[in-house]
């Protein structure tokens, strides 16, 4: 019997970890191929240095700067789908657009912030609205290593 209760366990989490719960999604956005990620935020890609559009997440050094990272490292996995946000470049010259895993679509920006390893950001974007109130929500539960 205890045997059964695992493997129904152990199921459940298989789903819920392939098929992630974000409001965002984007099956049919260009999928890049990862190269390396420099730190929570940002990656490069085949078409070039990307910063994620929706999200800010803590320096290099700062309290819940390696998790952040480690996690964006697994979610790109090797490549990702990116969406153009309303600004298509930074100061810095880095690309700005809303990153999505490759297989369902489902928002690695929504996915951060959820986790509470990122903030959302609150100047613009197409997904600002949805972001910010998911920031709130993680912030109210104490999740992740942010708050």
């Amino acid at each position: 019997m205890v045997f059964f209760v695992f493997l129904a366990l152990l199921a459940c989490t298989s789903i819920s970890d392939a098929n992630r719960e974000t409001t965002l999604r984007c099956l049919d956005c260009t999928e890049f191929k990862v190269t390396r990620v420099i730190d929570g935020d940002t990656l490069d890609t085949a078409k070039g240095r990307v910063r994620l559009f929706g999200v800010n997440t803590p320096e290099l050094g700062e309290r819940c700067a390696s998790e952040a990272t480690h996690r964006l490292q697994q979610l790109a996995g090797d490549s990702v789908r990116l969406e153009d946000g309303p600004r298509l470049t930074d100061q810095f010259g880095r690309i700005l657009a809303y990153s999505y895993f490759t297989e369902d679509g489902a928002s690695i920006d929504e996915t951060l912030i959820r986790e509470g390893l990122a903030t959302a950001w609150t100047r613009d974007g197409q997904h600002r609205d949805l972001l910010v109130n998911l920031e709130r929500e993680a912030r109210m539960q104490g999740v992740g290593c942010l708050w």
